[in-house]
């Protein structure tokens, strides 16, 4: 067993005990989140506050790499995928998630 591997079952087991159901693609995964933070951004017009936060989900529970600008749901809410790190071989992706119209 690699050490990807064991990550990924590691990984798995945090996701039963603490994981957070987010949708993505329509699906229910399951990914640990990170509490959110609320950032100020300049905008036309003004400042905006911004809400962001993480979302970590095992790769083999996705059906493909999600890329900047899908949208996902969690807590009854939309959130716009703003990055993800992905990086092979590594088990998690991670994602930023923001709002959908800053």
């Amino acid at each position: 067993m690699s050490i990807h591997d064991e990550i990924a079952a590691d990984f798995s087991e945090i996701l039963q005990d603490f994981g957070k159901v987010i949708f993505y693609q329509g699906q229910p995964t399951l990914a640990l989140v990170s509490e959110p933070m609320l950032s100020g951004e300049l905008m036309l017009g003004g400042e905006v506050d911004e809400v962001r936060f993480n979302a970590k989900v095992l790769r083999t529970s996705i059906p493909d790499i999600p890329h900047s600008g899908q949208i996902v749901r969690w807590n009854d809410k939309d959130y716009r995928i703003k990055a993800v790190m992905n990086r092979p071989p590594h088990a998690i992706v991670t994602l930023e998630l923001g709002p959908v119209d800053p």
